[in-house]
Formats: C-alpha cells, structure tokens, sequence
C-alpha cells in the first residue's frame, strides 16, 4: 500500500469517527525521517481519543500492516505507527502544550 493511500485511509476513518483539528504533514523530504507521513488529531476524551485509536488500529491490522499503538488514552496522547504513517490523537490540552505541528513545520 502506497503512503498516500494509508493516509487517505486513516484520515478517512479520522472523519468518521469524529476526531477533529486533523492535520497530515508529508515528511518524505525530511532529513532525520522517521515516518514518511505525520498525521495529527484531536479528540473529545479519553474514551474517544481510545475508541479512535483503536479503529485505526483494527483497520491496519486487517491490512496486514502490523501497526503498533503506544499511550494511553487516559494520558491524552496515543500513537498508532504502520508502515512509514504515524497517528498522534491528542486531548485539545496536550495538544497545545507539545505543539508537535510546530515542531513538524521548522
């Protein structure tokens, strides 16, 4: 599966499942690349943040893209990792307070 498509992908489920503020940055030009696309979400709560993780999660997994998933939803950070694209579905608070879009523009 292409980077691109598993964005779309993700981003898709992203849409349906609620998560708002979602952003994708493409880190394919970058020099320390650790993923090839970043993408970045908000959720309404711990029980969203997780119920969002885990689709993401079950789809991946049903593609045979061996994903990973770190955090805890109840920390309001959690990662789901596969195949070059990674997921960062933050609580609004956090989200602000890493600014990890900021970090990805620089």
């Amino acid at each position: 599966m292409q980077i691109s498509d598993l964005s779309r992908s993700i981003m898709k489920i992203l849409e349906d499942k609620k998560a708002y503020d979602i952003v994708e940055f493409n880190l394919t030009e970058c020099l320390t690349k650790i993923s090839d696309a970043c993408i970045i979400a908000s959720g309404t709560s711990s029980r969203h943040l997780q119920s969002v993780a885990d689709h993401v999660y079950r789809y991946l997994k049903c593609e045979h893209l061996k994903p990973r998933m770190e955090g805890k939803a109840e920390s309001g950070w959690v990662i789901v990792e596969s195949h070059g694209c990674e997921l960062h579905l933050f609580k609004p608070e956090l989200r602000t307070y890493y600014a990890l879009e900021e970090l990805l523009q620089a």
